[in-house]
């Protein structure tokens, strides 16, 4: 069942990761949105901490605010609850067709996005079948003298129960396999009502404390929304047990089914306490979590160990992970563009035009350093490995030198001549925007695992973006055509924007084509011949 919870995540990130992330970054600021953003992710992923743990992210990156990802956590422990809801319904009979499906259909599938859909069907069958074992297996075990003793035992100590289930949902990281677990024992009577109750209870702590471990070293604009969203689920869990012991009356409903449903009201009730009180559970979130490390503004390299050059392999090791300083360097610079552009703020443009100088430096040293390991005595492999990174590390600069010569400036003369593009303008900006800052992840995962699915991912987002940029091109014309003088006013600024972005593009689609030239794989292109 772990397996196939793993695999129906797995395969809903390669069919809709981008378009899931994308679905994310568009609902800043906006609270029923954002809530059904976070929920719909948390049931397609099957996952609460996936989606808590992609929020996180997100605000470390600044892409949403620290209250965007804690109303997208809330979502998305409703939408586990709901996802639970429809894996446990009685349907493994149809479990055989479902992998049967999922299999032989990946096996001919060519593109991502449908691969991703089989694995997912696969999945699926794969937990509708772990479900009936479980059902299966725990009426055998429930015969055994010397496991109703041990389940007599349990049964008196609930709150051993609930950290029980605390624990092993943290250990599976799933707290949605507990709950299907809890359901099949229930079914099968091994478990009595209250020990059921009380493991849910024990998932839904450890739900919320497995992203925060995950999250532990990340800037404190990860943590707040994850601390947040461990509080107002403490105090739910705290309150549902003391009502629990106190013998509060239950709804006649069955045994097996009280179980979901205690799950599903306790997230909707810690949703609604999360999102009214959003203010307060945030300040009190923040003041426990420990600010950020202070780090020195000059920006030198960490990781190029001179005594390495006599070992290649071990240089390139170490001129990769510097590498990956410049890809979050540039990274950063890129994504500051659209709140320089929107605010005017000059303290982080000129912050971001300083970053510029450590990518230059930086570049320069890897240089170098690269240099003088390929005078030792290279393989095929490890001069192809020196000549990419060498391709990727100027990618990073001639990036940041986009960003620096001409996006900021482009910004200066915005916030100068004080000019406001369109409402249509700033949407296409900021979708051509996101879509450049997706694919700038995609380019580095590529770069750092050398996976020919993330390159071809890669390239063919490259058509995206010049379509986006195409769009937008010919909508701002018929603006200008029809009179439009906010888009007259902007018109040189918003054309100059879209072309720096698209060479951004161009820029991170190198990345794509050193792995799949690595992995023996030409791209495929879209130029027509010409006719003789």
């Amino acid at each position: 069942m772990l397996f196939g919870l793993r695999q129906v995540r797995n395969g809903m990130m390669r069919a809709f990761g981008t378009s899931l992330k994308r679905l994310a970054s568009r609902t800043e600021g906006r609270i029923v949105p954002t809530f059904l953003a976070g929920l719909l992710v948390a049931v397609l992923l099957q996952s609460s901490a996936a989606t808590a743990m992609i929020s996180a992210t997100f605000a470390v990156q600044g892409a949403i605010s620290a209250a965007t990802a804690f109303i997208t956590v809330l979502g998305a422990d409703v939408g586990s609850a709901i996802a639970a809801l429809i894996a446990s319904q009685k349907i493994t009979a149809v479990s055989p067709l479902l992998i049967a499906v999922g299999y032989f259909g990946g096996q001919s599938a060519s593109s991502p996005r449908s691969i991703g859909l089989f694995k997912s069907t696969l999945g699926i069958g794969l937990v509708l079948l772990g479900l009936s074992l479980i059902g299966a297996t725990a009426l055998e075990i429930s015969q055994f003298e010397e496991f109703a003793t041990i389940l007599g035992i349990f049964a008196k100590q609930p709150v051993l129960v609930l950290i029980l289930g605390a624990a092993i949902s943290y250990l599976a990281h799933s707290s949605l396999a507990v709950i299907l677990l809890t359901v099949g024992l229930a079914n099968a009577g091994v478990l009595d009502l209250q020990a059921s109750l009380f493991m849910v209870l024990g998932a839904n702590v450890g739900s919320g404390v497995l992203p925060l471990v995950a999250h532990w070293q990340s800037s404190r604009a990860a943590r707040i929304p994850l601390v947040a969203n461990l509080y107002v689920r403490l105090v739910g869990v705290a309150v549902t047990a003391f009502a629990l012991l106190l013998g509060v009356p239950l709804p006649e409903i069955g045994g097996a089914s009280l179980p979901l449903a205690l799950h599903l009201v306790l997230n909707v009730s810690v949703a609604l306490l999360g999102v009214i009180g959003a203010r307060t559970w945030l300040a009190l979130a923040g003041s426990f979590a420990a600010e950020d490390t202070s780090v020195s503004d000059e920006i030198r390299p960490k990781h190029l160990d001179p005594t390495a050059q006599e070992s290649p392999s071990k240089a390139l090791a170490c001129a990769k992970r510097e590498a990956l300083r410049m890809a979050d360097i540039a990274q950063t610079m890129v994504r500051n563009v659209a709140p320089i552009l929107e605010d005017s703020d000059s303290e982080l443009c000129e912050a971001t035009s300083n970053l510029d100088d450590g990518l230059d430096t930086l570049f320069e040293s890897i240089k170098i350093y690269m240099a003088r390991t390929m005078q030792q005595e290279l393989t095929d492999q490890e001069s192809r490995q020196a000549q990419d990174l060498l391709t990727f590390i100027a990618s990073m600069e001639h990036i940041g030198d986009i960003v620096d010569c001409d996006l900021l400036v482009l910004a200066r003369k915005k916030a100068t001549r004080q000019i406001d593009f369109s409402g249509e303008g700033v949407a296409e900006l900021n979708d051509l925007h996101a879509s450049v800052c997706m694919n700038f992840d995609l380019a580095v995962n590529a770069f750092l695992t050398y996976d020919p699915e993330l390159a071809k991912q890669l390239y063919d987002a490259k058509e995206s973006v010049r379509e986006i940029e195409a769009e937008s091109f010919a909508t701002h014309i018929s603006r200008i055509g029809s009179g439009r003088s906010d888009s007259i006013e902007s018109s040189d600024l918003h054309l100059d924007l879209l072309h720096g972005l698209k060479r951004i593009n161009s820029h991170l689609t190198t990345t794509a084509y050193l792995v799949l030239k690595a992995s023996g794989e030409t791209p495929r292109t879209k130029w027509k011949k010409r006719k003789a």
